[in-house]
């Protein structure tokens, strides 16, 4: 009924893009839904957006992975406009297996408008004619400091880090992310428990850009009053750059794959 307002792409994953896990990492989940927002920019999509915003970063988005994918397994994405605001808009993701209609993943990203100087610009009249109403997720506001007795480690940015903006791209954050969860484990610094088994829900706020020299250090300990929960902060010398907060997956969810 809303086939104008709702742009899809299949892909088949490639060898190259599974984890050491034997699956597709959340970064290249997230660089999967950018792939098909980019069809707003080029025009190439039926979302024909870029013509009400000159420029746009991700300032939030969360990631659910409902199912592991392997390579060589065909997927089709679809995406949609779930909200727009004065300076942002937000976009909807579900990603289904095509062999059988199984859900895999879920995204949903807030994307700000920017002028030529990088500043908040308005949205542009007639956006709205394109939002629908849809079953989608929303991501968690984060706002939790990092606690005195965090774990942390130093991340060296480097120039393959950053994309046509000239800063960190955004799912380079969640291979931060997963390779601190990763060493932090390792090294005990969570206590007792699995924290190494694979992502479940993994939301990432954005608060500044990153590049190149800024002496990025990524700390994590694990989120107060939750279970199988873990939070992130990448912290810049001008204050924290990016917060993200990772769930485990539920055991039945990969046995049910």
């Amino acid at each position: 009924m809303h086939d104008d307002k709702v742009e899809s792409l299949r892909i088949v994953t490639r060898g190259y893009e599974v984890a050491s896990s034997g699956t597709i990492s959340p970064s290249q989940f997230l660089r999967y839904f950018e792939h098909l927002r980019w069809r707003t920019i080029s025009g190439s999509g039926k979302l024909p957006l870029r013509r009400f915003w000159p420029l746009g970063v991700v300032r939030s988005q969360v990631l659910e992975i409902h199912r592991p994918v392997s390579f060589d397994v065909e997927i089709e994405i679809t995406m949609w406009l779930s909200r727009v605001g004065r300076t942002s808009m937000t976009f909807s993701h579900d990603m289904v297996r095509v062999t059988d209609g199984k859900l895999v993943g879920r995204s949903t990203a807030t994307i700000v408008a920017l002028d030529s100087k990088r500043r908040p610009s308005p949205i542009g009249e007639g956006a709205r004619a394109y939002l629908l109403e849809r079953e989608g997720i929303a991501a968690e506001r984060l706002e939790t400091e990092p606690p005195e007795d965090a774990w942390e480690r130093a991340v060296d940015v480097r120039p393959s880090d950053h994309d046509l903006q000239q800063h960190v791209n955004h799912a380079r954050y969640a291979d931060f992310v997963e390779d601190t969860r990763w060493f932090c484990a390792q090294a005990g610094g969570y206590g007792p428990g699995e924290w190494d088994g694979p992502c479940g829900t993994l939301s990432i706020a954005y608060e500044q850009e990153a590049r190149v020299g800024d002496g990025l250090v990524a700390r994590t300990w694990r989120t107060p009053g939750r279970e199988r929960s873990l939070d992130f902060a990448l912290v810049k010398p001008g204050g924290v750059a990016t917060r993200a907060r990772l769930e485990l997956a539920r055991a039945a969810l990969y046995e049910s794959a």
